[in-house]
């Protein structure tokens, strides 16, 4: 089984990039419920109450899209489609109004009664598009250009490019190199 890439920086965007590329994806990690089992415990959030989760895999699929075309638009300095920030606001308030607070380092955090199912990760995820939508660095969004996965860039410089240099950077810079050295 292929590992889980975490790139995004933000679980909203490590979550829009449950699919390995765009437009035609041959990795998707909410396929089954094996799969997104898989992907919840990657990221730590596992789901320990199963029950529900394959019925939920449609609605996760829903999510994954909007949050993707919502901050796809904004790294490109688009206006984001409103009926997908529709979407957030309305699955982010149904997870609020169920959750609780609980001291959280030096604060507090949304938390949710035990055991942890999939509707529970979907409402994090919500949380965590809300959290980036409303206090995060927009300005540093990114989307490879090779994979189309989006990220937070927190390098230094600000200069990001890639998912990863592993991966598509590494694949970028060997095609141009060659491109180079096949010229005449």
């Amino acid at each position: 089984m292929t590992p889980v890439e975490l790139v995004g920086n933000a679980l909203c965007l490590d979550f829009a990039n449950t699919v390995n590329s765009r437009p035609v994806a041959r990795r998707d990690w909410m396929a089954t419920p094996e799969e997104a089992t898989t992907w919840a415990d990657a990221v730590g959030r596992p789901i320990e109450d199963p029950r529900g989760l394959a019925a939920a895999l449609p609605a996760a699929r829903e999510l994954r899209e909007a949050v993707f075309r919502v901050f796809e638009a904004l790294a490109h300095e688009d206006d984001p489609p409103r009926q997908d920030l529709d979407a957030i606001a309305v699955l982010y308030a149904e997870g609020v109004a169920r959750s609780h607070l609980e001291p959280h380092g030096a604060g507090y955090r949304l938390a949710w009664q035990a055991p942890r199912t999939a509707e529970i990760l979907l409402w994090e995820v919500a949380a965590s598009a809300v959290e980036l939508l409303t206090h995060g660095q927009l300005e540093r969004l990114g989307g490879c250009p090779s994979c189309c996965w989006l990220f937070l860039d927190t390098s230094k410089n600000g200069r990001r490019r890639w998912c990863s240099m592993a991966s598509c950077g590494s694949r970028d810079k060997a095609r141009r190199y060659y491109a180079t050295r096949s010229t005449p």
